[in-house]
């Protein structure tokens, strides 16, 4: 068996949701984040480019600004509403124009997606407020499990913190970013 069969996914429970109201109740829910991490959160430009992925699941290369280096990553969960158990695996990559080259010329490209993010963390969930480029305001929650926590002990942690930011149930989204950019641009 190689070294990579034998690597364990890494798993979050994710919720994503719209944010509608504008800016205004983006502001408002990125206070609420302030005021339950203790931090002003750290800005994080991103711009993603998709690419086919044969067996399923999502393949992004994803460009971040220096110093942090880009990163690729492979990440498969289920196109429900609510919080949903994310499998993943990630790599940080030193020549991304080049990995990007090869990956259009092996595998094709979906599309790119843009996005400034707010990371705020708070105990063992990343909560991301993003500005989505062409799409408007939305926030997401990563509950990240650790080994020997369950989906139920994730999605508690999630239901809880739709609870504190006053998530309503019509605002969860059931893809990505990415797959509600092709719904409105298509």
């Amino acid at each position: 068996m190689s070294d990579a069969a034998a690597a364990p996914d890494q798993r979050n429970v994710e919720i994503k949701a719209s944010i509608p109201g504008g800016v205004e109740e983006f502001a408002r829910r990125v206070e609420i984040a302030k005021q339950l991490t203790g931090t002003n959160g750290e800005i994080i430009k991103q711009r993603d480019v998709f690419f086919n992925s044969p067996r399923g699941g999502r393949l992004k290369l994803r460009y971040l600004e220096a110093p942090a280096p880009s990163q690729l990553v492979y990440y498969d969960r289920p196109d429900v509403a609510g919080p949903k158990l994310s499998k993943y695996n990630k790599i940080d990559v030193a020549e991304p124009g080049v990995l990007e080259k090869i990956l259009r010329q092996s595998n094709g490209t979906l599309g790119v997606l843009a996005k400034r993010r707010l990371l705020f963390i708070h105990e063992q969930t990343r909560i991301h407020m993003d500005e989505v480029t062409d799409l408007g305001f939305f926030m997401e929650f990563e509950v990240c499990l650790r080994p020997e926590q369950t989906l139920e002990e994730g999605q508690v942690i999630a239901d809880k913190l739709c609870q504190i930011f006053k998530i309503a149930e019509a605002d969860l989204m059931t893809g990505s970013y990415f797959d509600a950019l092709n719904v409105k641009i298509n």
